[in-house]
């Protein structure tokens, strides 16, 4: 195995489609990071319909691709703690078994791990983007990729790129998720029991954020749920993460009738509760990518993250960033106004 590893590093590989029989694509981080890989791993599909796809994932990030049908495997990495964190025994133990032609290191720039993981996976090609300045780890790839302006280009768009690498010419730039049939059918099942109809006036906020500057104000989703529920006759579906439970509760009761809480438990159970709605309301972060992949309008109020590479996918979402980088700048006024303007979503919250 070491052995095979070191020839590897001094060894010029040329591309051969016809070798391609299984394929590894490494993608860590969280919900949006593996949202924006879907393209990628489309493209691969239809690319190399017979090859044998497996996804290297994490626990925050392995929901997202497990129930997709374009995918055969899943593998999840566990991290170590203190030294033992990202020990190259770890990875090891990870890929133990498995045999890869073709091993894809996915971010929009270049990543230590990553490329020692491709590296270790033991695949003939490896590819995934150089680092700025160079390093040795560079030559862990033997199909390179020279980074690109990452700061001016989606996410999506930088993960597709290193397809290139592969000569990959046909691709696919759909992110939507493939929601498994029970969670489908527990978010029908809370709508029927509260009077509710699927993509009738419903707006869904998500009221949770990993970051605090892309936290929203409480007292600002009440004021817009109480406008939403008074101008457009909208129900307002108030979700969060499990810890906000309690936070969620109050803001349903505090906007009154109209409001209603949705438990999820699940990035599906999110997925499936805003596919059947008309509009989601949410900070930066995961939520707003699972509701363009869930194919629902996004109101995404955004923090510090840069929306160009980390905007909704799609051309009718709207976002809002104020110059102080804080979510909580964003009046509901702002919202609003924006909500209004927007063709699309006037359409869906449409009273005809």
């Amino acid at each position: 195995m070491l052995f095979r590893l070191f020839r590897s590093l001094i060894r010029t590989t040329k591309f051969r489609k016809e070798d391609i029989k299984s394929i590894l694509v490494i993608r860590m981080n969280r919900i949006g990071d593996m949202i924006y890989t879907i393209p990628l791993v489309r493209t691969l599909r239809n690319e190399f319909p017979e090859a044998t796809i497996t996804v290297l994932a994490e626990n925050t990030n392995a929901e997202v691709i497990q129930c997709q049908p374009y995918i055969d495997r899943v593998l999840i990495y566990k991290r170590g703690s203190g030294i033992l964190r990202n020990t190259i025994t770890n990875i090891m133990r990870t890929f133990k078994g498995a045999d890869f032609d073709l091993a894809i290191g996915v971010k929009g720039g270049f990543s230590t791990f990553l490329a020692t993981a491709a590296l270790l996976s033991g695949a003939k090609y490896r590819t995934g983007y150089k680092s700025l300045k160079g390093c040795f780890r560079d030559r862990f790839y033997n199909l390179p990729v020279q980074p690109i302006e990452f700061s001016s280009h989606h996410q999506a768009d930088a993960c597709l790129h290193l397809l290139h690498a592969v000569g990959v010419k046909k691709i696919i730039k759909d992110i939507s998720l493939i929601i498994p049939d029970q969670f489908m059918d527990a978010a029908a099942d809370f709508l029927r029991a509260k009077g509710l109809k699927q993509k009738e006036r419903l707006v869904v906020f998500n009221i949770s954020s990993n970051r605090e500057k892309s936290t929203w104000r409480s007292d600002n989703f009440v004021a817009l749920g109480k406008y939403l529920i008074h101008n457009y006759r909208c129900s307002c579906i108030i979700t969060g993460i499990s810890s906000d439970n309690e936070k969620a509760l109050v803001i349903c009761g505090e906007i009154g009738e109209g409001a209603y809480y949705y438990k999820t438990l699940s990035v599906m159970d999110f997925a499936a509760v805003a596919s059947i709605s008309n509009l989601l309301v949410t900070g930066d972060g995961g939520a707003s990518h699972i509701g363009a992949a869930a194919r629902t309008l996004v109101i995404c109020l955004f923090g510090e993250a840069n929306p160009v590479v980390w905007r909704p996918w799609g051309a009718d979402h709207i976002v809002l960033r104020m110059r102080d980088g804080d979510a909580k700048s964003i009046t509901v006024q702002d919202v609003i106004a924006a909500m209004e303007a927007n063709e699309q979503i006037m359409k869906a919250l449409s009273l005809q």
